[in-house]
């Protein structure tokens, strides 16, 4: 029987960040190794168990990136998370799963971008024009990267604005510092650049193509284990800094490598996984679609000065080489595509390793794989984003 207890959050129950924090930590990880277990049995897959799901020690303020939707409602600016099953947004001033200097900032920048009365974006009518506040920390290095999202090509002004966030830099320090359930740090962070991003689409997308640095530079610098990386506003980054590490270790464990495979990193991104890999393999290739990530990964390939990784452009579907003996999937939430996982097939990797945050998609593609005669040797949940009723999930398969 699941213990309930007392959320920490008092947005709680009203906020739809987190869904979990009524109940104790170790029942939310059985929850979410029964959760895995489901999906697996309504799809068919058998043959393995799955594993108890690795926790945290410290299962708060975890997250390096915040996504907050700005919406004016009742005469004011609002900044934070949608209400439970709605578009309303909660005014969020703490936050227990994130950098909290990440939530302070954005409080400040709601009300310096409130005293220039800019208009906010209405889902309805598309007009408006501020639609997110994004940040991103860098856990190892204290750089904060902001962006601010509009509907529009411009910002009105843009440059004032990011100046004026930057001279809160100290506001932001002291607030957190004065907060009494917020951890206690020993460096202050420092916020490296300011971007305006524009997207004019309608949808739920939250960032567009195209960015203007409004202050400082486009990217932060963060490490990860050994490895240096560049990110910039739309790269793609695990949001656990914690637990990316376990999680790239249990990859790294799976692949068995000895040091002359041919590693085809699919749905790369910066590169991340792929250079994690890159010591025990005679080459990896990254796949990528997304012309920033790609920039970004061979940016971080010369940072790293890594010779036997490359990264190519493009779709799994289109680019993924005729042969390879590992292989690494860690696709967007929904899945692999049909001809996807039939290239990756057809290239006969002895291994894969597949990277999920969905197990639905994840048990879908699954029967696909086993029915290719793939064996699933290991199903094991990692708890990437405790509190949430989200979960990742480690596959390995083997020939």
């Amino acid at each position: 029987m699941s213990k309930q207890v007392e959320p920490r959050c008092p947005y709680y129950g009203s906020c739809g960040g987190c869904q979990l924090q009524h109940l104790d930590y170790h029942d939310q990880l059985d929850l979410k190794t029964r959760i895995v277990r489901e999906y697996m049995e309504q799809q068919g897959v058998a043959g393995t168990g799955v594993r108890p799901t690795i926790g945290m020690e410290d299962p708060w303020f975890y997250r390096n990136k915040v996504q907050f939707p700005i919406r004016r409602q009742n005469g004011k600016l609002q900044i934070g998370y949608f209400r439970q099953r709605s578009h309303e947004v909660v005014n969020i001033k703490e936050c227990y799963i994130q950098d909290p200097f990440l939530t302070e900032i954005a409080q400040i920048a709601g009300k310096i971008l409130e005293e220039r009365e800019i208009s906010a974006y209405d889902e309805k009518t598309g007009q408006g024009i501020l639609r997110h506040f994004v940040g991103r920390s860098g856990a190892q290095t204290g750089e904060l990267l902001l962006g601010i999202v509009v509907n529009g090509k411009g910002l009105p002004a843009g440059f004032t604005i990011a100046d004026e966030i930057k001279k809160q830099e100290r506001l932001m320090h002291r607030l957190v510092a004065r907060h009494q359930d917020y951890p206690r740090f020993e460096e202050r962070p420092k916020i490296v650049g300011i971007v305006q991003n524009s997207n004019t689409a309608r949808g739920n997308v939250i960032l567009g193509q195209y960015n203007t640095t409004l202050l400082g530079i486009p990217f932060l610098r963060e490490r990860l284990g050994p490895f240096r990386f560049k990110v910039s506003l739309n790269s793609f980054l695990q949001v656990n800094p914690r637990q990316t590490i376990k999680l790239y270790n249990l990859i790294k464990k799976y692949a068995e490598l000895s040091g002359t495979e041919q590693v085809v990193d699919a749905y790369a991104g910066i590169g991340t996984i792929a250079f994690w890999l890159a010591e025990k393999a005679a080459e990896v290739v990254g796949i990528e679609e997304r012309a920033e990530a790609v920039k970004d990964a061979n940016q971080n390939i010369a940072l790293n000065q890594l010779t036997n990784v490359r990264m190519v452009a493009g779709q799994a579907e289109k680019e993924f080489p005729k042969n390879a003996d590992v292989v690494v999937l860690d696709p967007p939430r929904g899945g692999c595509s049909d001809q996807a996982l039939k290239r990756i097939v057809r290239a006969e990797p002895r291994k894969i390793i597949y990277v999920s945050c969905n197990p639905a998609t994840l048990a879908r593609d699954l029967t696909v794989l086993t029915k290719a005669e793939y064996r699933i040797e290991i199903i094991q949940p990692v708890d990437m984003f405790p509190q949430t009723e989200h979960v990742e999930v480690v596959v390995k398969l083997s020939r």
